[in-house]
C-alpha cells in the first residue's frame, strides 16, 4: 500500500470549506459521531474559532439508553456558545451564561442559549424539525458563534438539511456492519443518496425550486419545449402513490415537497414508460430509500457532503484494523465517483482518494 504525508486534517477542511454551520451525522448509533463532534470542537476551538453546539435530538449522556454501555460526555470549551433544554442543565446550569430563553417548550422545558464560562460535560437537546434547527442555528451565530456543529443521525436528518447547515460530516464504524466489505457498500450508497444533483435542465430546476414553495405535489409538463408547473391537490406522495402517478400524463419531471419514499419510487419505475422522466425532491435528507431506484432521482437543493470519520471498534467486540477500514472506505468511494476523504480521529489515519497515512508519532 502507498503510504504518502496528506497535510490537511478535518477540521482544516471544515474551514477552508467555508461553511458557517456543519452537521455531523451518524449512520448508525455508536459510530463515533459524539467521538469527532469533540474533537472539532477541540481542533476548531483551538484554532480560534467560537463554536456553538446544538443537537437535532438528544446527546451527550452519560449512558447509552439502549446498550448501557458508557458514552463519551459533550465537553464545549470555555468562550462556545450552546443551545440545550432548561431541564437537563443540572449543575452545568452554573457553568453557562445565559443570553437567550426560548418561550415554546419541549419534554425538557425551554430551550436555552448561552455561553459556556466554564468546561464541562453538558447534555444537548434540540428541536428536531428543520425549521426550528435552523432558527437556533441562526441565533447561535447572531450571537457570535464563528461556525455551528449540530449533533445529528440518520433518524434525526434534519441536521443535515441545506436548509439547516452549510455541510455535512458523516460518522459510520464498526457498530454498522460487522463486515468491513458491507459497510463500505452500505455507506457508498447512503454518499450516492445523500450526493443527489440538481437537475441539469435549468429552466427545470428553477420550476423545481419554485414548486416546492407550493407544498403541494407538482408535475413539470414540456410545453413547446418551455417547461411549466402543473401542481396537483396532494400535498404528499405517501400513500397518494397511485393517485398522483395517475396523473403524470406526459410530465417530464414530478417535484415532491414532502417525503419521497422507496414505494413511491418503485412504482414511478412501474408506471413511467419514458426512461426521462424525473422524480425531484426538496433535498437528499427528504428522499428515504434503501436501494438504488433504477429513476432519475434529483433534488431542488444539493447537500455539501465534507468528509467520512470511522470508528473501527463496537462495544459487541467487533473491531477493525483502522488502517484497512479507512482505506477500503476511500477505495469504495472513489471507485464510485465520489472521492471523500476518511478520518480516523483518535488513531490519525486517514485516507484521500484511496490513498492512506498512519499518524506519525
Amino acid at each position: 500500500m502507498e503510504v504518502i504525508l496528506i497535510a490537511k486534517e478535518l477540521a482544516d477542511m471544515v474551514i477552508e470549506s467555508g461553511a458557517r454551520s456543519l452537521a455531523v451525522v451518524g449512520t448508525a448509533k455508536n459510530v463515533g459521531k459524539t467521538v469527532a463532534m469533540n474533537y472539532l470542537v477541540s481542533e476548531l476551538s483551538a484554532k480560534g474559532l467560537a463554536v456553538g453546539l446544538v443537537s437535532s435530538g438528544r446527546d451527550g449522556e452519560t449512558v447509552d439508553s439502549f446498550t448501557g454501555e458508557p458514552k463519551p460526555g459533550v465537553i464545549p470549551p470555555a468562550g462556545a456558545w450552546i443551545a440545550t433544554a432548561e431541564g437537563v442543565l443540572g449543575e452545568s446550569g452554573t457553568c453557562l451564561e445565559i443570553t437567550d430563553v426560548l418561550e415554546r417548550a419541549g419534554i425538557f422545558g425551554r430551550l436555552v442559549i448561552g455561553r459556556v464560562v466554564d468546561s464541562v460535560p453538558v447534555e444537548l437537546v434540540g428541536p428536531r424539525s428543520a425549521r426550528e434547527l435552523s432558527s437556533v442555528v441562526r441565533k447561535l451565530i447572531a450571537f457570535g458563534a464563528d461556525i455551528v456543529l449540530v449533533d445529528g443521525a440518520l433518524d434525526r436528518r434534519a441536521a443535515a438539511s441545506p436548509q439547516v447547515t452549510d455541510a455535512t460530516v458523516l460518522a459510520t464504524g464498526a457498530a454498522a456492519e460487522s463486515n468491513l466489505k458491507s459497510l463500505a457498500d452500505r455507506l457508498n450508497f447512503l454518499v450516492w443518496l445523500l450526493s443527489r444533483p440538481e437537475p441539469e435542465n435549468r429552466f427545470v430546476k428553477d420550476l423545481a425550486r419554485k414548486a416546492m414553495d407550493r407544498d403541494v405535489v407538482c408535475f413539470i409538463d414540456s410545453c413547446l419545449n418551455k417547461p411549466v408547473i402543473r401542481p396537483t391537490r396532494y400535498p404528499t406522495v405517501l400513500g397518494n402513490e397511485d393517485e398522483v402517478l395517475e396523473e403524470a400524463e406526459n410530465a417530464v419531471a414530478v417535484a415532491v415537497p414532502g417525503a419521497v419514499n422507496q414505494v413511491f419510487l418503485s412504482k414511478v419505475r412501474s408506471w413511467v414508460d419514458d426512461t426521462g422522466f424525473s422524480v425531484i425532491a426538496r433535498d437528499p435528507v427528504s428522499i428515504f430509500a434503501d436501494k438504488d431506484p433504477g429513476v432519475n432521482l434529483y433534488v431542488a437543493e444539493r447537500l455539501r457532503l465534507l468528509a467520512v470519520t470511522v470508528n473501527p471498534m463496537c462495544y459487541m467486540g467487533i473491531s477493525y484494523d483502522s488502517r484497512q477500514m479507512v482505506s477500503t472506505i476511500g477505495s469504495r468511494l472513489r471507485s464510485a465517483g465520489y472521492p471523500l476523504p476518511v478520518f480516523d480521529v483518535v488513531s490519525g489515519e486517514k485516507s484521500v482518494k484511496g490513498v492512506s497515512e498512519v499518524a506519525m508519532g
